[in-house]
């Protein structure tokens, strides 16, 4: 898959393009509803399918203390966009100039010059851009005044058409990115999976843990997660891609309150991978969050913690 970031290499691509365009945080349903059906599009098209995106949230420019907390950063948004099937995307860098572009001038910027009269007569089906998805709230151009519908007036003398994706409903309400930051900061798993289509998860760099666990026989892979989104301390149910391989485990998210001579700075993730044997230390994990089993509590004895951790385990196996 290519990523690009320059509307030039872009109008080099072969046509004709059908453009999925969205911030994507998280790649929810309602994204994947964008994206599949730019796929499928593309694919009826003889086509390529490309999504359209920024490199950084526009906030983070514009106001970042406003700025919301992501579901997923930029190198995971990529990674789950290519896993849409799209054949590229195209990551803008997010700038004040970018932002204070008229709606047309940003159409033009991405487009090149319109097509002349007698192309434009022509199928959309021609043109080198086909046709551009979106959901009805993606916005572009000075102040957010590019709308779905304005895009679509636009994109006449370019030769592209624009279809507005219906979107995605969870429990009678749209799907977003907003509605599934809540449900896990809230402990909320099971609504967090249904909107996401799959499991929440992180992804960092295993560090070294004080080894408190391998005298224990329950050896940790240990995370400081970098996210800007995490449920609430507790133990959880976990399933971990490592190695290219996937293993069920158990985590404990917090501040190990056993250990009062080692009180972390921040919350640990500490998971003990069920059937490995290995060291992960250095390495990059992702670690997905299946249900959460109980509070994050302090024990009496690393004996007593042993002994939990042993039904933890027990009790996370009705979610493997």
């Amino acid at each position: 898959m290519k990523i690009i970031s320059q509307p030039a290499q872009f109008r080099k691509i072969p046509g004709p393009v059908v453009l999925a365009a969205g911030f994507f945080d998280g790649v929810h349903l309602g994204h994947q509803r964008v994206l599949s059906g730019a796929v499928e599009r593309a694919r009826e098209l003889d086509g390529q399918a490309w999504a359209l995106t920024f490199d950084r949230h526009p906030l983070a420019v514009l106001a970042p203390s406003k700025r919301p907390p992501l579901l997923s950063t930029s190198e995971e948004r990529l990674a789950l966009l290519e896993q849409s099937g799209v054949d590229g995307i195209l990551a803008l860098e997010f700038t004040r100039k970018l932002a204070v572009q008229e709606p047309e001038t940003f159409v033009r910027w991405l487009c090149g010059p319109p097509r002349i009269a007698s192309q434009t007569a022509t199928s959309s089906a021609s043109a080198k851009l086909s046709e551009i998805r979106c959901g009805r709230n993606w916005r572009f151009g000075r102040r957010a005044t590019g709308t779905p519908e304005l895009l679509a007036q636009l994109g006449r003398p370019y030769g592209f058409r624009v279809t507005i994706v219906p979107y995605a409903e969870y429990q009678g309400m749209e799907i977003s990115s907003t509605r599934i930051r809540f449900a896990v900061r809230e402990g909320r798993l099971d609504d967090a999976t249904a909107m996401l289509g799959r499991p929440y998860s992180v992804r960092d760099t295993v560090i070294r843990g004080r080894g408190v666990g391998h005298t224990l026989s329950i050896a940790t892979a240990n995370l400081q997660p970098s996210a800007e989104v995490l449920p609430p301390n507790g133990v959880y149910a976990v399933r971990v891609k490592a190695q290219g391989k996937t293993f069920n485990g158990v985590a404990n998210l917090g501040m190990r309150p056993t250990f009062t001579d080692a009180i972390p700075d921040r919350a640990l993730l500490e998971t003990h991978l069920l059937d490995f044997d290995g060291d992960l230390y250095g390495q990059t994990i992702e670690v997905a969050f299946l249900a959460r089993l109980r509070d994050e509590r302090a024990f009496t004895s690393p004996e007593t913690l042993a002994r939990q951790i042993a039904d933890d385990v027990r009790q996370a196996s009705r979610f493997f």
